[in-house]
């Protein structure tokens, strides 16, 4: 069974496959495995629905196939009273707690849509992507940029067996943003936080506009808030992007 197949029947099963992004001692070292020439994987009957989800993340949708953020978002059932972006509620999916001043332990997965870089953190940061779940979310909101999912960049927090403080994380992801400006382009940056992350690194609120790494930034809410209530966290990052010209227009 090829490796693609092998992932994509754990997800289906909901288990979370892994693999570790440094080396083990006495370990060999984990290969780069090239997905895009594996084949699909054969579905089977009693788990369509959760199978579904897993082929459109195995399968990196394209910015055209992908459902457009905008639909997503403006859906009838979401109301059309604006909620202040205070008002978002914490998400009811359990989140492992972050405490400025303490060690930080976090992975956040970076794409370029034009000239705007989404990173989003995963919920798992151990997992080797993004969840079965917030993948498609994430590819709808990359083609609201015209992108298209590939190999995402990665930022993993430690960068090494030592614990990072926050304000050590805060100035590394600084970095590490300047740098894929630096080499890939893009002139914006929006970021995908949980609430108490978001604080660790900037302490300054969700939803309105900042300055990290020489370029326009701004942090909405994490996938997985998006994912648990759609009503509060969907629609408060919608107008908080519209508002701010982070919409892709």
């Amino acid at each position: 069974m090829n490796e693609a197949s092998r992932q994509s029947y754990l997800k289906a099963m909901g288990l979370t496959p892994w693999v570790a992004h440094r080396p083990l001692p006495g370990a060999a070292p984990s290969p780069w495995l090239e997905w895009e020439d594996e084949q699909e994987v054969p579905q089977a009957p009693e788990s369509q629905a959760s199978a579904a989800v897993v082929e459109a993340a195995a399968e990196s949708p394209s910015a055209e196939s992908a459902p457009s953020l905008r639909d997503t978002l403006q859906a009838p059932s979401l109301g059309t009273t604006k909620p202040a972006p205070a008002e978002a509620k914490a998400s009811t999916t359990p989140e492992r707690a972050v405490v400025k001043g303490k060690g930080l332990t976090f992975t956040l997965e970076a794409h370029l849509g034009t000239s705007t870089w989404l990173l989003c953190a995963q919920e798992d940061s151990q997992a080797p992507g993004l969840g079965r779940f917030e993948a498609p979310l994430m590819a709808s909101l990359l083609a609201l940029f015209q992108g298209k999912p590939g190999r995402p960049r990665r930022f993993f927090c430690p960068l090494t067996d030592q614990p990072m403080l926050a304000e050590e994380a805060s100035q590394a992801l600084t970095a590490f943003i300047a740098g894929l400006c630096d080499q890939a382009g893009g002139e914006r940056v929006l970021l995908a936080l949980p609430e108490s992350l978001n604080q660790a690194l900037f302490d300054q609120p969700r939803y309105q506009p900042f300055e990290i790494g020489g370029h326009p930034a701004m942090v909405i809410s994490a996938l997985n808030e998006m994912l648990a209530e759609p009503a509060v966290h969907k629609k408060a990052s919608w107008q908080a992007m519209q508002e701010h010209g982070f919409d892709g227009t």
